[in-house]
């Protein structure tokens, strides 16, 4: 049997990061026909190598410099040693051939669900049938989605790719390196937060009530729907959020996730910027999340 205060505990522990809870929003006047709308899309124009990006040896300054920083992120110095990064988010695809290959079961296969948000509803919601392959619950598929990035998996799940494949998850440090394209953040003067980005796959609009559609995604976008970065990696803010090797906090109860997923909008979460840190339980999985990998250079 499920314990459901440890779950609803842990969830609230990730509340305006990775998920969080509606409660306080207003939640009239939400568009309940976007329910109809069925996870995944067109196949993307190009096909995205799935290849790897060099990012040099260096000394790095990395930060939240939004105005809305939270304090967890403050300006600081890193010296990395030079590594590889996946140039776009690990797709369903990619996922399908490591779970043949190794007869993995993700954690949400194995709890018998996982954390939603489904288009017209006013809260995430813990929904048995949920997983990587139906992630909005039962009668979703990713047919159309194979070349999107798999989500509804844990921290776990993502480690365990990541080990198969012979790569890592990427450290914070290196994730938001990586994502900067080697510009650094400009904390003087502190920038205000900027409005939606329309170079991401974001949430457009008032969440819940409505997504505008402005970038042609109400959930996942195909990897490589957007221009990439300086650096060519596709994807590091929108679309899903990343799961990085990191903990989140000196107890290592919460794992890092970075870059923000379609599911940010500017009114709630806002997390679409290089240096937010995002949070979550390593067991939880949840269908705005996912990951890329990363590897020491040779």
């Amino acid at each position: 049997m499920r314990n459901w205060a440890g779950v609803i505990a842990a969830f609230v522990a990730a509340v305006g990061t990775i998920a969080g809870a509606a409660v306080w929003f207003e939640t009239r006047g939400i568009d309940r026909s976007a329910a109809a709308v069925r996870w995944g899309s067109a196949p993307p124009r190009k096909r995205i190598a799935d290849d790897m990006v060099l990012v040099s040896t260096g000394v790095y300054i990395i930060g939240d410099e939004s105005d809305r920083a939270s304090g967890d992120a403050p300006a600081r110095q890193v010296k990395l040693a030079a590594f590889r990064i996946d140039r776009h988010e690990v797709t369903s695809r990619q996922y399908a051939e490591f779970v043949r290959a190794a007869s993995y079961v993700t954690t949400a296969e194995r709890e018998g669900g996982a954390w939603i948000y489904r288009a017209g509803d006013a809260d995430w919601s813990w929904i048995r049938g949920a997983d990587w392959r139906h992630p909005l619950g039962p009668g979703s598929d990713i047919e159309r989605a194979w070349d999107h990035p798999v989500v509804l998996v844990s921290w776990y799940d993502a480690n365990a790719y990541a080990r198969w494949a012979g790569k890592r998850l990427p450290t914070e440090a290196e994730w938001e390196v990586a994502a900067r394209g080697g510009v650094p953040p400009q904390f003087f003067p502190r920038p205000v937060l900027a409005a939606a980005p329309t170079t991401a796959n974001v949430w457009q609009g008032h969440w819940p009530q409505r997504n505008l559609l402005t970038d042609g995604f109400l959930y996942t976008a195909p990897v490589g729907s957007f221009a990439p970065n300086r650096i060519g990696l596709y994807d590091m803010i929108g679309n899903v959020w990343e799961w990085t090797a990191d903990a989140y906090d000196s107890r290592d109860t919460l794992r890092a996730a970075r870059g923000g997923s379609w599911f940010c909008s500017p009114n709630y979460c806002s997390a679409y910027r290089a240096g937010f840190r995002g949070k979550s339980p390593p067991g939880h999985a949840f269908n705005n999340v996912g990951f890329r990998c990363a590897a020491d250079a040779p």
